[in-house]
This record gives C-alpha cells, sequence and structure tokens, in this order.
C-alpha cells in the first residue's frame, strides 16, 4: 500500500469516529458572544446517614469500663441527585457526592451554563439519594436513667449528632424563580449554611 493510500485509509476511520464522538452524548448549550452565565458554586459536607445499635454483653466486656460506649454508629455521608433546568431545557441531571475516597469531605461543585440574555426560568434542585432507617426510639434521650456510667452521655450524643445535622446539607434544597441574565453577566447560586438554602448572587462579572 503506498503512503497515499495508507493516510486515505487513516483519514477514512478517524474522520467517522470523530463524528461519532462529536454528535454523541447528552446535548449542552454552547456559549455564544454576549450570553450570560449561570454559575452553581459551593462547598459544603454532606448529611451523615448513621445506623445505631446497643452494644452486646460481649462487646462492653472486651473494653475497659470507663471507654465503653452506650451506643455503636456506623454509617455513610449521603449522596445527592442535582438538577439544573432553565424555562423547559434540562442543562444537567447528575449524581454528586463529597470529596474523598469515602466521600466523607465537603461537596466542593462548581457548573457553569451559558444562558441567552433575558428573563429565564431557573429550577435547581439538591435531594438526597439515601433513606434513613427509622432510629430505635429506646437509643433516644430519655428513654433510660441518664445515670451511673453513661450519666449525661445521651444528652451529649444527642447534641453532637443535631450540630452535624445542622452543619449538613438538608435533605433537599430548591430553588425556582424568575431571574433577569444581563449581557455578559454571572448569576450565582450558592448554598448559604447559616440560611440552610440555596441564594441567589446577582451581576458577578
Amino acid at each position: 500500500m503506498t503512503a497515499s493510500r495508507r493516510l486515505g485509509a487513516i483519514a477514512g476511520t478517524i474522520i467517522p469516529l470523530a463524528l461519532l464522538v462529536a454528535t454523541s452524548g447528552p446535548a449542552v448549550p454552547h456559549a455564544r458572544m454576549g450570553d450570560a452565565q449561570l454559575r452553581l458554586s459551593w462547598r459544603a459536607r454532606p448529611e451523615r446517614i448513621e445506623q445505631c445499635r446497643r452494644p452486646s454483653a460481649a462487646e462492653l466486656a472486651e473494653v475497659a469500663e470507663h471507654m465503653r460506649q452506650r451506643v455503636i454508629c456506623t454509617g455513610v455521608e449521603a449522596s445527592y441527585t442535582l438538577r439544573v433546568a432553565v424555562d423547559d431545557s434540562v442543562l444537567t441531571e447528575e449524581i454528586v457526592r463529597g470529596g474523598g475516597l469515602r466521600h466523607d469531605r465537603p461537596l466542593s461543585l462548581f457548573r457553569e451554563f451559558p444562558v441567552r440574555q433575558g428573563a429565564h426560568r431557573i429550577h435547581v434542585t439538591l435531594r438526597r439519594r439515601e433513606t434513613p432507617t427509622a432510629m430505635d426510639t429506646s437509643l433516644a434521650v430519655g428513654a433510660e436513667p441518664d445515670t451511673g456510667l453513661y450519666a449525661g452521655r445521651a444528652t451529649r450524643e444527642a447534641a453532637e449528632r443535631s450540630r452535624r445535622t445542622l452543619a449538613a446539607i438538608p435533605p433537599s434544597l430548591a430553588l425556582d424563580t424568575v431571574v433577569s441574565f444581563a449581557r455578559a453577566r454571572v448569576v450565582l447560586i450558592t448554598f448559604n449554611a447559616d440560611r440552610r438554602r440555596l441564594v441567589i448572587v446577582r451581576g458577578e462579572r
């Protein structure tokens, strides 16, 4: 085979593959000169989904008395489904998780989408995928005398669990509103940890 024929054969293979890649996968909006940008950016800790139980007598016997736990909890960090829609177009629907191998680090999210200038309806949702199991009522505060070795521990455990929950992403977040996009400007949606909701910051370049 001559050099020219080999080049022709290679081109005949590469061009169809390039066309296949270009035409496959989900459609995404393409930025145009003067388009505005919808930007999602936040960093927050995912909720921890725990299952708690009382230790068995054998487990208690294996540790020193002052190190015994009232309850033993195991769990995983939640994952979330992120959905972004502008007017009637869904721009993305994906699963997002916290960082790290065990996904137990803060969830850092950054997404950008070009949007034509003008007024548009924005609908953003972030929903937890896991469903926690019902908590054993015998493990709750007040379910047993708060005296002896575990004096005050139930109250402390409940306070710590409440603190972690308030510091984490809620099970469901939603933002549904109409926004006016100015030419070549950025509309930022972020998570406000104090208000525990998605909020809009306007006017960034």
